[in-house]
């Protein structure tokens, strides 16, 4: 029983980081492409940053939250 509830609860934070990650994926994708259209050039560079960090930050949250077992 108890074994059984662990095994849930992993998934459980397998599934929340995946989520998590993607989450943060289309966000930055979303944030880049407003730091594209506009023509200031400092909110440029700041929207850059932000979508940036979100797009990378992504990748970890989606590698921690992928279930590739016995890997």
């Amino acid at each position: 029983m108890k074994n059984n509830r662990s095994n849930v609860l992993h998934e459980v934070k397998h599934v929340s980081h995946y989520a998590e990650g993607f989450t943060s994926l289309v966000a930055g994708s979303y944030v880049m492409i407003l730091a594209l259209t506009k023509n200031n050039l400092a909110l440029r560079l700041a929207l850059g940053i932000a979508g940036g960090y979100l797009i990378l930050r992504s990748g970890g949250k989606l590698q921690s939250g992928s279930t590739k077992k016995g890997i």
